[in-house]
């Protein structure tokens, strides 16, 4: 056997194992192979094509981005004739990569990568392929690592690419070098297509490549290695720490309408690194994904919960706000901050009534009266002969006063709003029920005095309310 024959050899037994190591897919399984027509990619379809022991049903995907004229289409007719060689379904797409990186305010990197895996995920679903498989090497995790600790990522940021996602992407080439998979294509004497976009400086990922690792490798042989092998370890230590963070977060955060509510006296308690994750965790599920948000956002908020005053806001992005509520901290979408004043309604009788910001009251007539006193936040007993119909809903004010129970005094209905903390953004939402002007409910909050149910009433109303905003439901 040739040095060359033992290269190619040894290659694909490493790429085989790092499959089987790591459950990446399984004998027969289709994959979609992401082929740019670099070196790279061109490498690990032909490593995947010919791993007899491990027989793989293979799909070829292109994604011409049309960023570079001629040279865009030549990489497409290159990958194109490629599959037709190895005899595979080819599937190509063209995206025009630089208007939605300009319409959606993206970069040119961020654009494409999205474009692409869209369409892969596309591919993915029409040929019920098991996974996607990409070219990601041991240089791209290190270029990645070097990338994320100068943007002062933390342990979830440097764990980097994984070599299997919950999105079915696979990277089996992880543990193999730029310079292996260029061997290898050489002794193929398989061609491949440079992109000349990989030489262009005003990239962060290709100052990287091109001069600080370079610089890196005089300080430490195989620095590259070593970089993917750290991120690696990350990941790990980060996959045990996200596990005792989903049993964690549900106990201590509560999940309101539009957005997650976090109590002092429970998140205070928590380790700083355990409370940054929290909140990442929460903006990740209200966001969507992390991008546009780094340490500093993470790190504001928690400054926030300890530091800020009652009320104070923090814009994040996304279209994301944290506010400082009495007990806690709210991170919420900023639309939900600015609930709708309610209606002005009049309630004929019984029947369903809408009161805005996703409020239904239900009034029925109950045959035969309950126990007087009900303390249920989210329903109230009315006296019909003390208080006939018609009602009244409208906004609060701050003339309005409720009559204490037991007859002794009155408080105003913003006090009482202050005192039971509810957050001041949610306070306008609050829908006040009475009969002419006297309040009977400051609706999903306090049950006034007035017309109260007692042992001698024969005539009562029954009030529910469903689907109440979070105001009618205080942290």
């Amino acid at each position: 056997m040739t040095c060359h024959d033992h290269h190619i050899t040894e290659l694909r037994r490493r790429v085989r194992e790092t499959i089987q190591r790591h459950n990446l897919c399984q004998p027969h399984d289709t994959l979609i192979v992401a082929v740019s027509g670099g070196a790279d990619s061109v490498a690990l379809l032909d490593i995947l094509a010919t791993l007899s022991d491990f027989p793989l049903s293979l799909v070829v995907a292109h994604l011409n981005h049309c960023l570079r004229g001629a040279e865009s289409d030549a990489d497409e007719q290159f990958v194109r004739n490629l599959a037709e060689q190895y005899q595979f379904p080819c599937a190509m797409v063209r995206a025009d990569v630089r208007h939605q990186a300009e319409s959606t305010q993206q970069s040119l990197e961020e654009a494409g990568r999205e474009a692409r895996y869209r369409f892969f995920e596309e591919l993915r679903r029409r040929y019920k392929a098991a996974a996607v498989c990409v070219a990601h090497h041991a240089e791209d995790q290190a270029e990645t690592f070097l990338i994320r600790l100068l943007r002062g990522s933390g342990t979830s940021g440097l764990g980097c690419m994984p070599y299997k996602n919950n999105r079915h992407i696979i990277r089996p080439l992880l543990d193999i070098s730029r310079s292996e998979l260029r061997r290898y294509l050489a002794a193929q004497k398989q061609s491949w297509r440079e992109d000349a976009s990989n030489l262009d400086h005003s990239f962060l990922r290709n100052r990287i490549r091109h001069q600080l690792l370079p610089l890196l490798e005089e300080y430490a042989p195989a620095v590259a290695h070593r970089l993917a092998a750290t991120a690696h370890l990350l990941r790990q230590d980060d996959e045990l720490l996200t596990q005792h963070l989903e049993e964690l977060f549900p106990k201590l955060v509560k999940r309101q309408q539009d957005g997650f509510f976090f109590a002092a006296d429970t998140c205070c308690r928590q380790t700083e690194g355990m409370r940054l994750r929290l909140y990442r965790h929460a903006v990740e599920t209200l966001a969507g994904s992390l991008r546009s948000f780094g340490l500093d956002h993470f790190r504001q908020i928690d400054r926030l919960l300890f530091e800020g005053r009652t009320g104070a806001l923090l814009p994040l992005p996304k279209a994301l706000v944290a506010i400082k509520t009495a007990d806690g901290l709210l991170i919420s979408l900023h639309s939900s901050l600015s609930p709708q004043l309610p209606p002005v309604l009049q309630l004929p009788g019984p029947g369903t009534y809408d009161l805005g910001n996703g409020m239904v009251l239900l009034a029925e007539g109950l045959s035969d009266p309950p126990e007087p006193h009900n303390h249920a936040a989210d329903s109230a007993l009315v006296d019909l002969d003390a208080a006939p119909f018609p009602w009244l809903v409208r906004p609060w004010r701050s003339t309005d006063r409720l009559i204490l129970h037991g007859g002794s005094g009155s408080r105003a209905a913003g006090r009482i709003l202050i005192d039971l903390k509810i957050p001041r953004h949610l306070r306008p939402g609050v829908p006040l029920l009475l009969k002419e002007e006297h309040p009977l409910w400051l609706v999903g909050v306090k049950r006034s005095g007035h017309a109260c149910v007692s042992s001698r009433s024969t005539r009562v109303i029954k009030l529910t309310i469903s689907g109440a905003t979070d105001a009618a439901h205080p942290p």
